[in-house]
C-alpha cells in the first residue's frame, strides 16, 4: 500500500522505517505518569495524544479512618477529566491505611484484617469506575470506564514493601486479581511495576524478582500483562532489560501475556554520578529514542503500554531525578519535551 505524502514525511521526520511496526503505533500506545493535575492539563495531554493517565488511588486517601465512608471526591476528578478527552486511565491500587498499620512499607499481607480492607478497597474501586460503575450513573458526558487496574507499585523497593519478597507480592497479585475479576470479569489486572535495576543494592533486580515471583502458577496466572519500570542511563540498556524480562515470561509460559512498561523517564539537570539525570538535550534524545525503540520492538517483545514518568516537574521527595523529569515546567509551560512526546505519540 501507498502511504500518503504527508505520512511519509512523518516517518521520515521521526527516522522510522515506512511500514515498520513503528509506523503502526496503535492509539493510546503512551501514556504519561502525573502526580498532580490541574484542570487544564486534560485538554493539553489530549493535544499531545497522551493515550493513558497512569496515577496512584491510595487506599487511606479515600478512607483515612476506619469509621469513615469512602470518599472518592479526589479520583472523581482524575476520571472525569480523563474521560471527557477520551484518555484512559490506569489506577495503580496501593496502600495499607493509618488505622490498619502505620508500619513503612506495610502491606495488605500483613494482617487477615488488613487483607479483608484491601478486598473491599478494590471492589468498591472497580465498582464505582468499572463498567456500569456508579460514577457513571451522574457523569454527565459519555462513560469511558476504567478497564485496566495495576496492583500495587515496586513491590522489589524496600519504599513500598518492608521486606521485598517475591513470593509475598505473587500472593497479594493473586489475591488483587481475583477480587478485581469478580467485580468485572472483564478487566485487565496489570502487575505492580517491578524495578529492573534497583538503585538499592539489597533490593532485587528485576528479572530475578520476576522469575521468583512466577514461579507461583497462581501468580502467572493472575495479571493480565506484566509491568516493569527499566530505569537505566542508555535507552540501549532499557532495551536489554525489556528483552530480559520477555525472556522470563517466556520461560514462565507467558508468551502471550504483555510488557506494560508503567515508568520510564530521565530527569534534567548537569548530570554527573546519577545516570538518570542528563542535559536536556540529551533527555529529549532519550525520550525519542526510547519511544522509537518500544514502537519498533512492540510486537516482537509483545510490548502494548509505554509511560512516561511524569507529567510535570516538582518536588519529589523520594526520587530526586524525577523533579525535572517532566514534560511541563512546574509552572504548568511546556518544555520541548512534550513536543518530543506529541511527535512520536501522533499516529
Amino acid at each position: 500500500m501507498t502511504l500518503p505524502i504527508a505520512l511519509l514525511a512523518a516517518v521520515a521526520m521521526l527516522g522510522l522505517p515506512a511500514g515498520s511496526d513503528a509506523a503502526q503505533a496503535p492509539k493510546g500506545f503512551f501514556g504519561v505518569h502525573p502526580r498532580s493535575l490541574a484542570s487544564d492539563d486534560y485538554p493539553t495531554m489530549a493535544g499531545a495524544d497522551v493515550g493513558l493517565i497512569r496515577t496512584g488511588f491510595v487506599y487511606s486517601a479515600v478512607r483515612p479512618s476506619e469509621s469513615a465512608a469512602y470518599d472518592w471526591s479526589r479520583y472523581d476528578a482524575v476520571v472525569a477529566g480523563a474521560a471527557e478527552q477520551g484518555i484512559d486511565v490506569l489506577p495503580v491500587l496501593v496502600g495499607v491505611p493509618p488505622w490498619l498499620s502505620t508500619e513503612a512499607g506495610a502491606t495488605p499481607l500483613d494482617s487477615s484484617a488488613a487483607k479483608a480492607a484491601w478486598r473491599d478497597f478494590l471492589t468498591a474501586a472497580v465498582e464505582r469506575y468499572g463498567p456500569g460503575g456508579t460514577f457513571w450513573d451522574t457523569y454527565p458526558g459519555t462513560p469511558h470506564p476504567i478497564e485496566d487496574w495495576q496492583a500495587w507499585n515496586e513491590p522489589n523497593s524496600f519504599n513500598n514493601w518492608k521486606r521485598p519478597n517475591p513470593r509475598q507480592y505473587g500472593k497479594l497479585l493473586a489475591l488483587s486479581a481475583k477480587t478485581i475479576h469478580a467485580a468485572d470479569p472483564s478487566a485487565n489486572v496489570i502487575s505492580a511495576g517491578v524495578i529492573s535495576q534497583p538503585v538499592n543494592r539489597k533490593a532485587m533486580d528485576g528479572d530475578v524478582y520476576l522469575k521468583k515471583m512466577l514461579k507461583s502458577r497462581k501468580a502467572a496466572r493472575a495479571a493480565d500483562a506484566i509491568a516493569i519500570h527499566p530505569y537505566t542511563g542508555k535507552v540501549r540498556q532499557v532495551r536489554e532489560q525489556i528483552e530480559l524480562t520477555r525472556k522470563v515470561m517466556d520461560r514462565a509460559k507467558l508468551k502471550r501475556t504483555p510488557i506494560w512498561v508503567t515508568e520510564i523517564g530521565w530527569g534534567q539537570g548537569r548530570g554527573g554520578r546519577n545516570p538518570l539525570i542528563v542535559p536536556a538535550a540529551e533527555q529529549r534524545r532519550n525520550l525519542r529514542e526510547s519511544f522509537r525503540m518500544a514502537l519498533e520492538k512492540r510486537r516482537k517483545l509483545r510490548i502494548a503500554r509505554v509511560v512516561w514518568y511524569q507529567w510535570r516537574d516538582g518536588l519529589d521527595e523520594v526520587c530526586g531525578w524525577c523533579n525535572t523529569s517532566g514534560l511541563l515546567r512546574e509552572d504548568g509551560s511546556a518544555k520541548p519535551l512534550l513536543d518530543e512526546f506529541a511527535a512520536i505519540a501522533r499516529r
